[in-house]
């Protein structure tokens, strides 16, 4: 395996987030998180797997739901439940249990306006829209009323992501009453995608 990031194994390395971990050696830390690129399924298995009991997935889950863990590990946790959606020739579906944990984790911080279960609840719509599970369009349409932009703009492109053409008119409702350019043009962008998406439900 090539040299490749994998930032969780610094959470496995220092933070004690997941039980049983054994703590890696210098070498294998500097040699996991080398070069900056975002590991694959494998590279992010190969990590998980060296340390404690359960599946990946399981660590992932665990990483997310964990108070006590550094921030930015929870939130590239989040980010690689989107490895473990679907397989290479399935698509990924709302039973898969990646999916789910995200749509847990995105309806356990909706509430939040500031802090980390914000960035943990823009992680999770950013995760959540490339796995085109087209139901998704109703849980996520309420977030463009969010109280924060980047969670309004997130949201946008997550639903643009979808490609289900049931977003249009709430796109077009919230671009009517949006304030913020950041999030106009990330709507601007989603209606444009949507409009070529035609039959997508």
């Amino acid at each position: 395996m090539s040299k490749v990031a994998v930032p969780l194994a610094v959470a496995l390395a220092t933070a004690g987030a997941l039980a049983e971990t054994t703590e890696l050696s210098d070498e294998q830390v500097a040699w996991l998180t080398a070069i900056d690129s975002v590991p694959s399924r494998q590279q992010v298995d190969f990590v998980l797997n060296q340390n404690g009991s359960g599946t990946p997935l399981e660590k992932l889950r665990n990483l997310t739901g964990d108070d006590g863990t550094d921030p930015g590990v929870r939130l590239r946790a989040v980010h690689a439940l989107a490895k473990y959606c679907g397989g290479d020739t399935t698509p990924c579906t709302a039973t898969d249990d990646a999916h789910q944990s995200l749509t847990a984790l995105i309806a356990e911080t909706t509430p939040a306006t500031t802090g980390t279960d914000v960035l943990l609840l823009r992680a999770a719509v950013e995760t959540i829209g490339p796995m085109r599970v087209s139901s998704d369009v109703g849980l996520l349409i309420p977030l463009l009323e969010h109280g924060s932009r980047d969670i309004r703009a997130s949201t946008a492109r997550a639903l643009q992501d979808l490609c289900n053409t049931q977003a249009i008119t709430p796109l077009r409702s919230r671009y009517n009453r949006e304030m913020t350019e950041q999030v106009k043009l990330a709507i601007s962008e989603a209606l444009r995608i949507l409009a070529q998406c035609s039959g997508s439900q």
